[in-house]
């Protein structure tokens, strides 16, 4: 049985902030953030951060480039927790697409 807070994947969308649900439906938008050498590990820490929704995308480099670690630190109220059911692109989409009507229809009645 579900929690009685537990939400649907429709109602998660529609509580995200526009940032978010940008980020959610399309992707983010990295930009450098920091970089390290740790001497030890012999790789580089590096971190970016999505200019949009605020996440933090750690990444453990390798000194050739190679990618070898990836793990984040998300705004609150980016997670679908708890969300019943499975959440999708598709979810997303359909919440900007609403509010990109409901906002231009609102103007347009003004």
């Amino acid at each position: 049985m579900a929690a009685e807070h537990t939400q649907t994947p429709e109602g998660f969308a529609a509580g995200m902030s526009n940032r978010q649900l940008h980020c959610r439906e399309l992707g983010h938008t990295w930009r450098d953030w920091s970089v390290t050498w740790d001497r030890k590990a012999k790789c580089y820490e590096r971190s970016l951060r999505c200019s949009s929704c605020r996440t933090i995308r750690h990444m453990v480099v390798g000194r050739d480039g190679t990618a070898l670690q990836n793990r984040y630190t998300y705004p609150d109220g980016y997670l679908a927790t708890p969300v019943e059911g499975r959440v999708d692109r598709a979810t997303f989409r359909m919440e900007a697409i609403t509010r990109f009507l409901d906002a231009h229809n609102q103007e347009g009645a003004a």
